[in-house]
């Protein structure tokens, strides 16, 4: 194989970004209808060739929408949800899971980045955005994560996602977009540290690595923990005559329980069988 077709497969990525802007909602509208019409006609490798198109036809006009797709069918379906929800007179739309997006200009944007814990991901190779952007592939040629083992055991995962979000904000960057300001989860607060300039991004993989090192090492007696999607005060009960506490409350619908791994698993029994989820 050859290096230039190696490259070429390498730089394959998951999804496509289509873009569209438009002076008013009407000839959106009109773009919409022609590209749910017109993406029936294209093939796997056209849909790449069809989004580069319509990013070098924006210009900056103030009635905005995107859609992420993986395939040509994938696309058609998704251009028709932004016309129902424009023939609905919706004017925003932000769905993540459905890959339409919706909005208009905002000359007064302000962007925020928000930096994840642990139970973020489940990847330790780079993924797409390896794959698409040379940084990326270099941050993780540079600092190798274990490619076998628990990626949930906080000795890998803590640095597998610091530097998925090293990752994040290379390509982030890349792009030109900057943040005023930034918070971290747990964990994420390490990274927020670094996107703020108290550390370089050695340093802060160094710390993510013994971060998580530390905490295997405390919990290597058998404890466990979990999270479970309800408040506290519906999983409190749940405890009843078992050793395990509340040790976290991630939020309104997110509470954290520790104890001896065995009575976790009790517990998170228990709350499944009252169709809670737990992770």
């Amino acid at each position: 194989v050859g290096r230039v077709t190696r490259q070429l497969v390498r730089s394959r990525q998951d999804t496509e970004l289509l873009l569209l802007d438009a002076e008013t909602t009407a000839e959106l509208r009109g773009k919409a209808t022609h590209l749910a019409a017109f993406v029936q006609k294209l093939s796997f490798a056209e849909l790449g060739d069809l989004a580069a198109t319509l990013q070098s036809d924006l210009d900056g006009r103030p009635v905005r929408a995107a859609v992420v797709a993986a395939t040509p069918e994938q696309a058609e379906k998704r251009f028709t949800k932004l016309l129902t929800l424009l023939d609905g007179g919706a004017r925003s739309a932000l769905d993540i899971d459905g890959g339409v997006f919706l909005g208009g200009a905002t000359p007064q944007a302000r962007i925020g980045f928000l930096f994840p814990g642990q139970g973020a991901g489940r990847r330790a190779d780079g993924g797409a955005l390896r794959r698409r952007f040379a940084a990326v592939d270099e941050l993780y040629r540079a600092h190798p994560l274990p490619a076998e083992g628990d990626l949930a055991d906080t000795a890998v995962a803590q640095p597998r996602i610091v530097t998925s979000s090293l990752a994040a904000l290379r390509v982030l960057s890349d792009l030109g977009i900057e943040a005023v300001g930034a918070a971290g989860h747990s964990l994420g607060e390490v990274t927020a540290l670094h996107w703020a300039g108290a550390m370089d991004e050695a340093s802060v993989l160094r710390i993510a690595a013994e971060r998580g090192r530390l905490m295997a090492q405390a919990s290597a007696g058998g404890g466990g923990m979990a999270g479970i999607s309800a408040p506290a005060d519906d999983v409190e009960p749940l405890l009843a005559g078992e050793p395990v506490v509340i040790a976290g409350y991630n939020g309104p619908r997110q509470t954290v329980i520790s104890g001896p791994a065995d009575a976790v698993q009790r517990v998170c029994a228990a709350a499944s069988a009252r169709g809670l989820g737990t992770a």
